[in-house]
């Protein structure tokens, strides 16, 4: 005879097991990790520079949004979209403070979409977001002056209800503006060569190579299972020995990276908004969706490899032979005027979180308790003013991005943020154990009808309604 007691033992080991494996399996992560320890197979495409035509002094640029095929994996063409009859991704526009510029959009798309400068400090009108719509076989034109300092910036779709798919099909660029700072002549800067574009997403592929797409409304937002940069599916780059920078945009839908360098030292320059004060040496670079760096990687007679805490290799870094034309790293790079305390005029709060009530099943993301509304103005600013924003959540991982305006980080969880933090951003990642409080000038534009948005950047949540409009006023 079996005692009760057995049994009870034997049932409550396998509901143990039971239970484990459903947190292991909720737990997994779909990332297909790639070992650093063999060599990269796929040369590194680099999207190539986008010239302009120079009419009286104003710098014309054409991006054209359509459809394409790419080759993701050799026995497979994907659909895609992408800028000016590439196969996937657009090409690099390169602009210089100071500079007039004008950048018509047209679609060539069978729905509607928008382009939208993330990062640049321009007129709302020219801001590309979702009230800037450009219908199928229209021509939309952004007229603006570059009044911002060198950076990395990005362009992509920012349709409501459609950015993450658009995006996620291909269709964005990086943007790259240089400025007359002589403390920063001695970094890399020949594009492709040893000042290299690095456009990180994950993505997932239907059985017949097609890309598998969909929104998920968890916490997290959707991550996918491949690695991609710039396209290219575990890829190399010949660079010369010496100082190579690294332009880093993680421009996924939802995956954060936290990013190193094996074999070589990693030092960041600039986030978002440009150069910090001075170099970082660091071990770890977290990137959330929408931000950028700028690493320097001293490359030696070895190869050097990009990695990711969870994918693995993320792009290996080959020794071409020849020597770098650079090898100095200067000891200060910006002079960076910090926003002090006398200088705020309003205080605001901004909490992200889930509003669903006990009769919704999926996740209603939202902003202040509100979601998305096109008709709505949630905040109005006066145009000079310097504000605090605090920024907080009680569920997922966020991004919050505000639109036109470079801010500063005042206090992650009530502490000064590090140096690596210490720069102009557009984007910052906020969670339930990061509370960030952070200050921003807003002296540049006003619109009296033309709002700009702030919203997650983990396109998901976007989509889903965290996202809210603000006005600069007279």
């Amino acid at each position: 005879m079996i005692r009760a007691s057995v049994v009870v033992g034997i049932l409550t080991s396998v509901v143990v097991a039971i239970l484990v494996a459903v947190v292991l399996v909720d737990a997994s992560d779909p990332a297909e990790p790639i070992s650093a320890d063999t060599p990269a197979v796929e040369p590194l495409a680099i999207p190539p520079l986008l010239e302009p035509t120079i009419e009286n002094g104003v710098s014309h640029y054409g991006l054209t949004i359509g459809t394409s095929q790419h080759v993701y994996k050799q026995i497979r063409i994907t659909d895609t979209y992408s800028y000016n009859g590439m196969s996937v991704l657009g090409p690099t526009l390169r602009l210089r403070t100071g500079d007039s510029v004008v950048i018509s959009v047209t679609n060539e798309l069978d729905e509607t979409t928008t382009t939208h400068w993330h990062g640049a400090d321009v007129p709302a009108e020219d801001d590309g977001g979702p009230h800037s719509t450009i219908a199928p076989g229209t021509t939309w034109v952004a007229d603006f002056d570059v009044i911002q300092p060198a950076a990395t910036l990005w362009y992509h779709p920012h349709a409501h209800g459609s950015t993450a798919e658009h995006v996620y099909r291909g269709a964005a660029g990086l943007i790259i503006i240089e400025d007359d700072n002589a403390a920063v002549t001695t970094l890399p800067a020949t594009y492709g060569v040893d000042d290299i574009p690095v456009i990180i997403q994950d993505r997932d592929f239907t059985q017949d190579g097609q890309l598998d797409f969909a929104i998920d409304d968890g916490e997290e937002g959707n991550l996918y299972s491949t690695l991609t940069v710039n396209g290219t599916i575990d890829p190399y780059v010949e660079v010369p020995e010496g100082l190579v920078r690294l332009r880093l945009l993680n421009g996924s839908q939802a995956r954060i990276y936290r990013l190193s360098v094996e074999d070589a030292s990693m030092t960041k320059i600039a986030s978002d908004g440009g150069y910090l004060v001075g170099p970082v040496v660091l071990e770890q670079l977290v990137l959330a969706p929408g931000d950028r760096a700028e690493i320097i990687v001293d490359v030696g007679m070895e190869s050097a490899a990009l990695v990711d805490s969870v994918f693995g290799r993320v792009l290996e870094l080959r020794p071409s032979g020849s020597a770098s034309g650079t090898g100095i790293l200067p000891d200060k790079l910006a002079t960076i005027e910090p926003i002090s305390e006398s200088e705020i005029t309003v205080d605001r709060s901004f909490h992200m979180g889930d509003v669903r009530n006990f009769w919704e099943f999926d996740a209603s993301w939202a902003i202040n308790g509100v979601q998305f509304d096109m008709s709505r103005i949630d905040v109005s600013v006066q145009i000079g003013d310097t504000e605090r924003w605090t920024l907080s959540s009680d569920d997922g991982q966020h991004v919050f991005h505000p639109h036109q305006i470079q801010f500063q980080i005042l206090a992650i969880n009530g502490e000064p943020p590090p140096p690596e933090e210490s720069g102009w951003e557009d984007s910052v990642l906020v969670n339930a154990d990061r509370e960030v409080v952070i200050a921003a000038r807003f002296n540049s534009y006003a619109a009296e009808d033309i709002p700009y948005m702030f919203h997650c950047h983990i396109l998901d949540h976007e989509d889903l309604g965290m996202m809210g409009q603000f006005l600069i006023v007279e």
